[in-house]
């Protein structure tokens, strides 16, 4: 059933008012460096994906140990999807460190910010994630560097998988996750109805956000792929490609498109 235009703005006010209430609790837990930091997160999302009416389907096995999740990018709200069922940290382009009040939430979260277009910055991130996995950490990263259309995987971009030459020895693993939105309404979801859901391109966030919201109900698949092992002499372009390949199966099988 489609959602009303005052249902939709109640959701979205009971969304600011536990903002509200949340935010300063997490600063607290955020600057005290207390393990709660990364919990508080998790459930800040799993209520909002239930405010958002949004279905999870989890397949697979979570690996428990420290290190990189590679996930494909669809939407904003892949955000919350992940971070609901993983007490994680995610990498960030640059510029969503300049965006009003969501650079601030992403801080709390313990958001790393990336600039993939600078050889000296992108290798200080990297060694920065390298000091979080350490901690036992898990940094998810989103190697397409940019949300897509949700009807397709974009190519992968390597550069950030050169963490892998400095966690090689340090027991740390790499699960690639697949991320497909699969019903609108109850029905198999496509590409008129997507955009729903996808964010991308030059889309205005609260605008989305009201219309996401007043379309209904959606259905997510997240698929957890098995570890990749980096043990091995492989170079980053290899293990790049490994994830790509294993995220796309997982994408076009949730989609019913097969293999």
């Amino acid at each position: 059933m489609i959602t009303s235009w005052f249902k939709s703005i109640v959701i979205i006010m009971v969304i600011i008012i536990i903002t509200i209430i949340l935010v300063p609790i997490q600063t607290i837990l955020h600057l005290l460096k207390i393990r709660a930091s990364y919990l508080l997160p998790m459930l800040y999302h799993r209520i909002l994906l239930k405010l958002f009416d949004i279905k999870i389907t989890v397949k697979g096995e979570i690996n428990d140990q420290p290190g990189l999740i590679v996930s494909n990018h669809g939407s904003w709200v892949d955000i919350f999807l992940i971070s609901s069922v993983l007490r994680t940290v995610f990498v960030a382009k640059k510029d969503v460190s300049t965006w009003p009040f969501i650079s601030f939430l992403a801080r709390l979260q313990k958001t790393i910010f990336i600039d993939r277009n600078n050889p000296k910055k992108l290798m200080k991130t990297v060694k920065d994630i390298e000091k979080r996995i350490l901690k036992n950490e898990k940094i998810v990263i989103f190697p397409e560097g940019t949300s897509s259309d949700g009807n397709k995987i974009l190519p992968f971009k390597s550069s950030i998988f050169i963490l892998c030459d400095l966690i090689k020895e340090k027991n740390a693993t790499i699960q690639p996750i697949s991320i497909a939105y699969t019903k609108y309404n109850g029905l198999a979801i496509d590409r008129i109805s997507r955009p729903l859901i996808a964010w991308y391109g030059n889309m205005n966030l609260l605008s989305h956000l009201y219309f996401m919201i007043k379309s209904g109900s959606f259905d997510v698949e997240i698929t957890f792929h098995n570890k990749i092992d980096i043990s091995e002499k492989k170079s980053r372009k290899e293990i790049a490609n490994e994830c790509e390949k294993q995220i796309r199966r997982g994408f076009l099988s949730s989609l019913k498109r097969g293999i």
